[in-house]
């Protein structure tokens, strides 16, 4: 499983969001020279940055470096849900399918850890609850505290979670046992966190730093809570059951940059494509046109810069034939990414109540089959009820792979109950089979789509055999050796954009300058490879302090940036009016960036900054320093 998910996640690998560079940039603070805390905010993942940073130090910044730590902790997250699921399942087959559906589901790049510290949390819990050691509790408190450190509300899950888990297990013993062991637990975690606590409180103390990390946890909370339920919806005009041809499948196309919309709708209809949906670098398409000679000419079209799944377009006579002859299909009125959505978010909820019930309905009739398993399932289903609340969020589509693990861990316990416990009602258990493999069918449907799975499939070139795998190795291999700013699939609009300003900025000004960015953009400051300003990665929603903008202004005018990049100037003057005000008088407009399809974006200058020279490509004022 460990090589699956790297073989995987390599093969579908086209480059990060510029959501993942939110850590990314506080690990170049880092190189940069900058101290956690005392120089810049910490918003509470310390691990998670100090992790890029060490591996950026050590090998380079080449797209494969970060990939590397990601996919590593993805694979071994995998590897951990397999070991885990197969001891409270008794069966390998179950636990490999909770796993692969685990790996469909496809988390970001950038919520590694959450697959990597809730498969290792889980995994100590059942070693803990087995043998409710004092090492073994130590080594619990290790997972616990660096669960804490990839992301605080990580470790505050999983200590929970490992707290009743070893109450549980000890509740066989004395109260006061169970209740030492607790305590040892929370003892140990704390004992490994001190030098973090003791570092916090000598670079600006405790109740700043929890003050800061609590209104980033508040505004991201308010950002993307759940307005209305998820619900189940059927779609007008088609049935519950019948017969329905599969779609065709989906080609995409990568078009070059600076195409306007216009010429791609224009090509488009050229083409005879539809759009679907947006990929990570490009677009989806229905082809009506499968002729191999549409193909051909697309492919060739100077201004499509690649494309994929085009092989399955153009399929020959007799697989066109058995699609129409599709099998029979139940709830085509059910089938939507909504509903997709919908069914997992409440599978999600019902599976910690379900375990619950069940795990004390084992405990009073003491129908244990390993030692430690009902404990190990009353720590699974708090995990996984304070991972929904936490993680369930707007928008949905994006979060559910991120709550996977304790609820694959929870299904693959239940599975177990159901198909390989023995049963004294013949016909309870067959029905409650029957209904399993129903919710199983729909839960692979739904993960399906949440994960893409058709499409990332397609991406990995296996429709063209062991070339097609081949060729597609090559040109990941070609994109991860790049550094992060390249123009293949660079991580925004933004910083596709702003290709010509990183170049300026390399040739006309010095590495320790620094940017000011607003708006949502924390890949800006990475490919430009400068450092940015005051005490957050960017002026957004997430990332910088609103309540101490203050402070932000006395340190902007400490150290005054050189650059403004001046996006969503609309938010970001709502939501820091202390800190606009110094933009506003402090630069002056240098060039605007054009920004297909969101206009143009102003990059400001310091004012009371002389220029040395002018530049010759873009005739922008050079500020590099003369002895």
């Amino acid at each position: 499983m460990f090589v699956t998910t790297l073989a995987w996640r390599f093969l579908t690998f086209s480059g990060f969001s510029n959501d993942h560079y939110a850590h990314f940039a506080l690990a170049q603070q880092i190189l940069l020279g900058e101290r956690p805390i005392r120089d810049f905010s910490d918003p509470g993942w310390p691990l998670t940055y100090i992790l890029s940073a060490g591996a950026w130090w050590m090998a380079g910044d080449a797209m494969w470096v970060e990939w590397s730590v990601v996919a590593v902790a993805l694979a071994t997250g995998a590897a951990l849900t397999i070991l885990t699921a197969h001891r409270l399942a008794g069966s390998l087959w179950i636990a490999v399918f909770v796993t692969l559906l685990e790996l469909v589901a496809y988390p970001r790049t950038y919520a590694y850890p959450k697959i990597l510290a809730y498969g290792l949390g889980a995994w100590a819990m059942v070693a803990m609850a087995a043998q409710p050691s004092q090492r073994r509790i130590a080594a619990m408190g290790c997972v616990i505290a660096a669960a804490f450190l990839l992301r605080h509300d990580h470790g505050l899950y999983i200590g929970i979670a490992a707290a009743v888990c070893v109450a549980f297990a000890s509740r066989t013993d004395r109260w006061t046992v169970a209740a030492g062991r607790a305590a040892s637990l929370t003892a140990v975690t704390a004992l490994w966190l001190l030098p973090w606590i003791l570092f916090v409180a000598a670079n600006g103390g405790l109740p700043d730093y929890f003050d800061r990390a609590l209104e980033y946890a508040r505004a991201e909370a308010n950002a993307s809570t759940l307005r209305t339920w998820p619900r189940l919806t059927l779609v007008s005009g088609r049935p519950l059951l019948g017969l329905e041809r599969p779609a065709r499948p989906l080609a995409h196309v990568t078009w070059s940059p600076g195409l306007s919309d216009a010429e791609r709708s224009a090509l488009e209809r050229q083409y005879d494509i539809d759009y679907v949906r947006d990929g990570d670098d490009g677009r989806w398409y229905y082809a009506h046109d499968p002729s191999s000679e549409n193909i051909r000419a697309l492919v060739d079209d100077p201004r499509v810069a690649g494309t994929s799944g085009l092989g399955r377009v153009s399929r020959p006579a007799w697989r066109e034939f058995l699609a129409r002859l599709s099998p029979f299909r139940v709830a085509p009125a059910l089938h939507t990414a909504a509903n997709a959505d919908a069914w997992l978010y409440w599978l999600f909820w019902c599976l910690p109540v379900v375990c619950g019930s069940l795990a004390i309905r084992g405990a009073l009739q003491g129908t244990e089959r390993w030692r430690g398993e009902l404990a190990v399932v009353a720590g699974l289903c708090v995990m996984a009820t304070l991972v929904n609340a936490g993680f369930l969020r707007d928008v949905l589509r994006t979060r559910l792979a991120d709550a996977i693990v304790p609820a694959a861990l929870l299904g693959a316990w239940t599975l177990g109950r159901v198909w390989r416990d023995r049963w004294r009602h013949r016909a309870l258990r067959i029905t409650t089979q029957l209904v399993t493999v129903v919710i199983l069918v729909a839960t692979v449907a739904a993960i399906e789509q949440i994960g893409e799975w058709p499409e990332r499939f397609e991406r990995t070139g296996s429709g063209g055999g062991v070339e097609g795998v081949l060729a597609r190795s090559r040109n990941v291999s070609d994109l991860l050796r790049r550094p992060h700013r390249q123009a293949v699939a660079p991580p925004s609009r933004l910083s596709e954009a702003l290709m010509p300003f990183f170049g300026y900025l390399d040739r006309c000004t010095s590495r320790s300058e620094q940017l000011i960015v607003t708006g949502e953009f924390p890949d800006v400051p990475v490919l430009a490879r400068r450092g940015f300003a005051s005490d957050g990665v960017v002026f957004g929603a997430w990332y910088s302090s609103a309540r101490h903008q203050d402070r932000t202004v006395v340190q902007l005018r400490e150290r005054r940036p050189l650059f403004v990049v001046y996006a969503d100037a609309e938010a970001f003057g709502s939501r820091y009016p202390l800190v606009e005000e110094l933009v506003k008088d402090g630069y002056r407009t240098m060039a605007d960036v054009p920004i297909e399809g969101v206009g143009a974006v102003p990059i400001l200058v310091d004012r009371t900054r002389v220029p040395t020279a002018t530049d010759s490509d873009t005739g922008w004022p050079c500020f590099i320093p003369t002895d």
